[in-house]
Formats: C-alpha cells, structure tokens, sequence
C-alpha cells in the first residue's frame, strides 16, 4: 500500500503537527514517510501546505499534481487552492470555516465551497472544526478534529494506533485535550 495526502491552510492552524501526528501513525504501522512543509509568510496568516507521502519505500515527499489521495483542508479557501494536487474521486476532509485573505473584499470569497468540490468529483467530508474547537475553548486544537475527522476514512490505523501517534506527538500536558479534540472530530 502507498499513499499521499496534501495539508493546506494558513498560519497557526496547527498544519505542520497535524502532519506529524499522521507521519507517526504511517510509520507505526509499518510503512516509510516523507513529509515536506512550505509556509510563507505563516506568522501572517499565510498559506501552509504539507505534502505527506507513505509506502513500503518512499524517496520524495512532493507530490504532483493530482497524486493525492487525502486532503485536510482547514480553510475552505485553501481547500481550493490546492485542489489540484488531489487525484480525481480523492477526498477531501475539510473545515467548513472561511477566512478573507487581508485586503481582499468579502464579497470576492468563494461561495458553496463543499458543493464546487462535489461537483468536481471528489469525496468531501466536512466538518465544522472550528465551531468545535470553540466549543471546547482552544482554537489551536482544530488540527486535532480534523484528524479525527480524517480517522473515520483514511485506510491505515486502528483507534488505539491514533492515540499512540498523538502521545508521540504532543507532550503530555497537551495530549488529554487534543484527544478529547480527536474524538470529537471523529463522532
């Protein structure tokens, strides 16, 4: 089995150890993993993105263009931003958030973003992460639920596999919260 996800969204969103916490999972059970990370401009609120690529050997962590079977999307924006990246009948797990890159008016923002991707030919499965996270009163654990989210679909990784990636991943004094996050955005 080889795979590929692609992780986009902006600054502070908690992309690079969403990424960390699958590259833990992938490895656990079994396969290699390359990771690689581009975020201009992040402390700013810019794009982030992450390639993640699994399999038996792995030599490269960039993906082409329509390669990737997974998307985690935790902006509707940048969701569609790097769609390209995702193969045709991927998925696509995304936050139904929306935030106006500074400087551009609202009205210009994307509108019906769950159905444009639909209609494209992916499999999406949206998840009000935010909202949640909100709930719950840390914003900086929306990558948690969208894992979650994630765990639901993605074909590697029993339940307890993902408690022990998210143990290698956080220290302990994060860890009850972001699980407690993971098995919200998981239902």
């Amino acid at each position: 089995m080889k795979g590929s996800i692609v992780l986009s969204g902006v600054g502070g969103m908690g992309i690079l150890k969403a990424s960390e916490v699958i590259a833990h999972l992938v490895v656990q059970e079994g396969f290699s993993v390359c990771q690689s990370e581009v975020h201009g401009m992040a402390q700013r609120g810019g794009s982030v993105v992450t390639h993640l690529r699994y399999g038996k050997e792995v030599h490269s962590p960039l993906l082409s263009r329509g390669e990737a079977d997974f998307m985690i999307a935790f902006e509707e924006l940048e969701a569609l931003r790097y769609l390209p990246y995702l193969k045709r009948g991927g998925t696509v797990v995304l936050n139904l958030f929306a935030m106006c890159p500074p400087g551009i008016d609202s009205s210009r923002y994307p509108k019906n973003v769950p159905e444009v991707l639909e209609n494209e030919g992916f499999k999406v499965l949206t998840i009000p992460a935010t909202d949640i996270v909100l709930s719950l009163g840390d914003i900086r654990m929306t990558n948690s639920v969208l894992l979650g989210a994630l765990s639901r679909v993605f074909p590697i990784g029993s339940e307890r596999s993902w408690e022990e990636a998210f143990k290698k991943a956080f220290q302990k004094k994060h860890l009850d919260r972001n699980l407690e996050a993971f098995w919200r955005g998981r239902g």
